[in-house]
């Protein structure tokens, strides 16, 4: 058995039952896994010598004559490997986002799941990566959307922040009115999630605590998309984060993001 490819199947656990916020740090530990353990990376490039990346990407993701897109994995075992291995490579290099390929090609109805991306993807490439290298039941361990399922609207902040994986609810009418609110949402949580990361390197005080629990319900309200919420919690950050210099000027801009959508939103009630 291969120690390396025990702890790929590992790693690939850890990412199914990750926050969606942190998928793509799990993703980096899953890639850098695979550079640094040569059978892993033997098997994957022999794979990548008889597979056609744009090809291949082509006739996955799919696109339907009204706008609808759907994702449909390659039945061939090498490429399913090459093409699992590639589609982590881009998220990894920033030339996919995460969230936005799981909301363009893996949403469950009303709804944009990362369970659905966890089973078509990671399982066919773990269980693949565990066959090669003598691996028994590498799906034992997996815990699944369906184990943690619960109505997000019954929690508080905290326990919300607790799911594993995140669920994440509509709650704008988005899928009635694509008013841009989706991407709206998108670019909220990227700047929240870039504070979040300044802030970590801001001496620690009840001031920084404060801010950071705040960033996060921001975070769930961008998931959620309920604007009505993010705007409240933005109101508030503005004052919190008096004197903290890091978060100036990305305090303006996600201020200036909720603004100019809920300029758009009045715009339409009138």
């Amino acid at each position: 058995m291969s120690e390396n490819a025990k702890k790929l199947i590992e790693l690939c656990d850890e990412l199914m039952s990750s926050k969606i916020l942190f998928a793509d740090k799990k993703i980096d530990k899953i890639l850098e896994c695979i550079a640094v353990s040569p059978d892993i990376y033997d098997l994957l490039s022999e794979c990548m010598s008889q597979f056609n990346k744009e090809k291949e990407f082509d006739r996955a993701f799919v696109k339907s004559s009204s706008g609808k897109k759907s994702f449909i994995m390659p039945k061939e075992e090498f490429k399913v490997l090459a093409f699992v291995f590639c589609l982590l490579a881009d998220i990894g290099s920033g030339k996919l986002k995460f969230d936005e390929l799981v909301a363009n090609y893996f949403a469950d109805g009303n709804k944009i799941s990362p369970q659905n991306f966890m089973e078509t993807v990671i399982v066919p490439f773990k269980t693949l990566i565990g066959e090669a290298f003598g691996i028994e039941n590498p799906e034992e361990h997996i815990q699944t959307v369906s184990e943690v399922n619960m109505n997000v609207e019954e929690l508080t902040p905290e326990q919300r922040l607790k799911i594993l994986p995140f669920p994440i609810e509509r709650s704008s009418n988005y899928l009635k009115d694509p008013s841009g609110a989706c991407q709206t949402f998108l670019f909220a949580k990227d700047t929240a999630v870039e504070m979040i990361e300044r802030l970590n390197e801001e001496r620690q005080s009840e001031q920084t605590e404060d801010v950071m629990l705040m960033l996060h319900c921001a975070i769930i309200a961008c998931l959620e998309q309920d604007l009505d919420l993010l705007s409240g919690i933005v109101l508030g950050l503005k004052y919190a984060c008096r004197g903290i210099k890091s978060l100036k000027y990305l305090v303006k801009e996600l201020d200036g993001i909720v603004k100019t959508q809920l300029r758009h939103e009045e715009s339409k009630q009138q």
